[in-house]
């Protein structure tokens, strides 16, 4: 059992507000934007709801503090309690929240008192909180400013929102492009959650392993869809070729030479995966799904490809074509125009620039 540390967040110029530090990008986005607002100086602060195995880093002077554990109705009302008194406690800070739930609860323990409060979208807003859309929009109204990643998430609120779109950063730490000979491997690391549709892909594999026997799959991920996967993959008959494996720390360095990147999934906010997996120089082919996320950075045909949700036949076709003419995909300009465009300098300054309106 994980012990909740009992360090009070007083007195910060940020608090950011998280539901988790661990599973998924808005956690790991906002760690990278914690952690370069602190090398700058800036007091940082993270209030959590939850504590979890496997955070990801932030730097020792980034203080945290534990919100009140449990599910239910009760432990939302004790969240925006506490979170109420974390706000009071830091009474000139910005408070930044991610996730529309997180977002509706900071809205709340904000009312009345003196903070700038910025939320952020970090999803496809018709998919993920819908059921909410009557109450996240008038409490979205009563923010300083919410963040979106794309343009279409954007416009899915109305222009009585105060809103703006700042792209995900990327890690300063990202391995260099791999330019040797690339291994026979299609890979993919993501949540195994319905979301992703990791079935397609091994639908379509399946049939790509027909003409590309010396091809394997290799899947990386925590979720739900484990079990259902490598079911799925002995059905197809290609559980000799396909691996999925529990997510690590260093998977960049470990798929960084394979032959491509997929990721099909059936919605997305701006998915990191595929960020990353561009930025080292992957030949990458994603869904051009809700909400425009890849078509944000993936320009079809040019530095990736883009193919219709939940389209097996157009994912074979462009796995064919990635398998054929991958070089043209991962030429060094377009790795290095991405890197510049996403780099944590440059999205935090963005960020600032919202923060201290």
């Amino acid at each position: 059992m994980i012990m909740r540390r009992k360090l009070k967040l007083e007195n910060k110029d940020i608090v950011f507000v998280s539901n988790a530090l661990a599973n998924g990008g808005a956690a790991r986005v906002m760690c990278v934007l914690a952690n370069e607002f602190n090398e700058r100086g800036v007091k940082v602060g993270i209030a959590v709801f939850s504590q979890l195995e496997g955070e990801y880093s932030v730097s020792p002077s980034v203080a945290k503090e534990y919100g009140p554990q449990g599910s239910g109705f009760k432990a939302k009302i004790d969240r925006v309690v506490w979170l109420r008194d974390v706000v009071k406690r830091n009474p000139g800070a910005a408070i930044v929240a991610f996730e529309y739930f997180v977002n509706m609860q900071t809205i709340l323990a904000g009312t009345g008192l003196p903070n700038r409060v910025v939320v952020s979208e970090r999803n496809d807003p018709a998919r993920v909180g819908n059921k909410f859309d009557w109450i996240r929009e008038r409490l979205y109204r009563r923010a300083d400013m919410l963040v979106c990643q794309t343009d279409e998430a954007a416009g899915y609120f109305s222009d009585k929102v105060k809103k703006c779109v700042i792209l995900n950063p990327l890690k300063d730490d990202l391995p260099e492009p791999f330019t040797g000979v690339r291994r026979k491997a299609v890979v993919t690391f993501c949540r195994l959650e319905p979301q992703k549709n990791l079935s397609m892909l091994l639908r379509a594999f399946a049939k790509f392993y027909k003409s590309h026997p010396d091809y394997s799959l290799e899947i990386y991920g925590d979720g739900s869809e484990r079990e259902s996967l490598l079911s799925l993959a002995a059905d197809l008959n290609i559980a000799a070729c396909t691996s999925i494996n529990p997510s690590r720390s260093d998977i960049l360095e470990v798929v960084r030479d394979a032959a491509m990147f997929v990721l099909p999934s059936n919605y997305e906010g701006l998915s990191n995966s595929m960020l990353e997996a561009m930025a080292i120089g992957l030949p990458c082919i994603c869904t051009d799904c809700p909400c425009g996320g890849a078509r944000m950075v993936i320009e079809d045909g040019v530095n990736g490809y883009l193919v219709p949700v939940g389209d097996d036949k157009a994912l074979l076709e462009r796995m064919e074509l990635a398998d054929d003419c991958a070089a043209p995909l991962i030429r060094m300009e377009y790795v290095c125009k991405l890197r510049a465009r996403l780099s944590s300098k440059d999205i935090a300054n963005k960020w600032l620039k919202v923060i201290e309106e």
